[in-house]
C-alpha cells in the first residue's frame, strides 16, 4: 500500500513538471491577455446654422460613440473648395456618446473646375481619451443637406457676377404710405465693370423680415450690365414679411437679399448682398413701426 502511494506520488510530481515545462514553453503572444482599450469610434457631420451663415464658417458636429470620453485638441476641415486648411476651435472635450460642434471659418472659395471635381472633403482631429492615448483621426464627414457645395456655388456666383456688375444697397430708406400700407423703398445700387461678363439680374428673393408688394413675395427684375439703369439705382418696395417679436429679435438673415442672376448665358446659384449696419438698424425701425405692436408669436 505505502509503495503504490510513493508511486502516484512520483507520477503526480512528473506530469507537474511536465505541465510547468510546457507552460514555460508556450510563446508570450500566444497567452491570453488582457483586451486592449477599444479604438476611438468618431464620426462628423458638416453643417452651416443661421449663426455660421453669418460669419461664414461651418459647424463640424463631432459624435463620439466611444465609451470613453476624448478631448479634441485640433480639428481641420481640408477641402478643395476653399483656400487653406480650415481649423476649428480647439482644446474641446467630449463625453462618451456625446456630441459637439466645432465652428470651422472657412477661407476663400476656389472657383475652378478643378475644385469642383476634386476629392470629396476631410475632417482630420487630433484627439486625446482618460487613458493618455493620442491620434489624429482622419474622417470623411456627411453633409446631408450639401452645405459645402451651396456655400461654394453662392461664393462662386457672387464672384461671376461681380466680374461684370458691382452690387450693393443704398444706406438710405425712404418710407411712404401706399393705401394705407407702409412701404420702404430698399434700394439695390448696380454698377457695369468695363470689360467684365454680360450680367443679368431677373429676381431678388424676400427674407424672414421682408417681402415684395407683389403676391409672390419676391421682385422679379430685369436688369442688364450692357443697359444698366441711368441712375444706377433699382427701387426694390418692401413690407414687413412677418409681425411678431422674434422677427426683429431673433433675426441673422433678415436684411441679407438674396439675387438669382445669369452671366454670359448660364443661370447661377443665388448669391446675397447684405445690408449695412446702418441700412439694418433702418430696415428694424421700419418693421417695428409698420407692424405697429408686434406679437409674441413666431410668423411663417
Amino acid at each position: 500500500m505505502t509503495s503504490g502511494r510513493r508511486a502516484c506520488s512520483s507520477a503526480a510530481l512528473a506530469l507537474g513538471c511536465v505541465l510547468a515545462v510546457a507552460a514555460c514553453d508556450v510563446p508570450a503572444d500566444a497567452r491570453p491577455s488582457t483586451p486592449p482599450p477599444a479604438a476611438f469610434d468618431v464620426e462628423v457631420e458638416v453643417a452651416q446654422l443661421r449663426t455660421d451663415r453669418v460669419a461664414r464658417a461651418v459647424s463640424l458636429e463631432v459624435r463620439n460613440s466611444g465609451p470613453d470620453d476624448l478631448r479634441v485638441e485640433a480639428a481641420r476641415l481640408v477641402t478643395p473648395l476653399v483656400e487653406g486648411t480650415s481649423v476649428a476651435e480647439r482644446g474641446r472635450e467630449i463625453g462618451a456618446d456625446g456630441m459637439r460642434r466645432l465652428r470651422v471659418p472657412l477661407g476663400a472659395a476656389v472657383c475652378t473646375p478643378q475644385a469642383v471635381q476634386g476629392p470629396p472633403a476631410r475632417v482630420e482631429l487630433d484627439v486625446t481619451d482618460v487613458h493618455g492615448r493620442a491620434q489624429t483621426l482622419v474622417v470623411t464627414p456627411t453633409d446631408e443637406t450639401d452645405d459645402l457645395q451651396r456655400i461654394h456655388g453662392e461664393d462662386c456666383a457672387a464672384a461671376a457676377v461681380a466680374a461684370g456688375l458691382r452690387l450693393s444697397l443704398a444706406e438710405d430708406l425712404p418710407v411712404r404710405q401706399v393705401d394705407g400700407t407702409s412701404v420702404a423703398d430698399v434700394t439695390l445700387l448696380v454698377e457695369p465693370v468695363p470689360g467684365g461678363p454680360h450680367v443679368q439680374l431677373v429676381a431678388v428673393r424676400g427674407t424672414t423680415l421682408l417681402r415684395s408688394t407683389d403676391p409672390t413675395g419676391q421682385w422679379e427684375i430685369q436688369v442688364d450690365s450692357a443697359a444698366p439703369p441711368a441712375d444706377g439705382r433699382l427701387v426694390l418696395p418692401a413690407v414687413p414679411a412677418r409681425c411678431d417679436l422674434h422677427a426683429v429679435a431673433e433675426d441673422k438673415r433678415g436684411t441679407v437679399l438674396g439675387i438669382r442672376a445669369v452671366v454670359d448665358g448660364v443661370e447661377q446659384p443665388v448669391f446675397h448682398v447684405a445690408a449695412s449696419d446702418a441700412l439694418r438698424g433702418a430696415l428694424y425701425d421700419f418693421v417695428l413701426a409698420a407692424c405697429g405692436t408686434p406679437t409674441d408669436v413666431h410668423g411663417g
